[in-house]
């Protein structure tokens, strides 16, 4: 699978696992969520300590409790595994139609971001 040999170029095992517990998780809970990859670990421009940068679009809005179960998630799968992943979370209609459509960073994730 082409993707997932792009994703795992500079991704170790564990990190991997953690992504795919991740991404099981949040989408168990809700479904049709897309995920992205961007940042470091995907241009192959990252350090030891270098994090996991996740994109998090749900289809739905998002509200403070919900943002606050994924990053308790993204927490303990971080304890789990080993990894440091970073969740930047939006609703998909937030993330393509308001002011976070115009900003550089969702230039940049739309630009070199890798869905999961």
């Amino acid at each position: 699978m082409k993707k997932k040999n792009a994703i795992s170029k500079y991704l170790t095992p564990n990190e991997l696992k953690a992504l795919d517990t991740l991404v099981a998780k949040i989408n168990k809970m809700w479904r049709g969520a897309k995920f992205k990859l961007f940042g470091s670990k995907v241009t192959g421009r990252f350090d030891e300590e270098s994090d996991i940068d996740v994109l998090v679009l749900l289809p739905c809005k998002v509200t403070r409790e919900i943002e606050n179960r994924i990053v308790d998630m993204v927490f303990y799968i971080n304890l789990q595994f080993g990894a440091n992943i970073s969740a930047l979370i939006f609703s998909d209609e937030e993330w393509n139609n308001s002011p976070v459509s115009v900003l550089p960073i969702h230039y940049f994730i739309e630009k070199e971001g890798i869905s999961l």
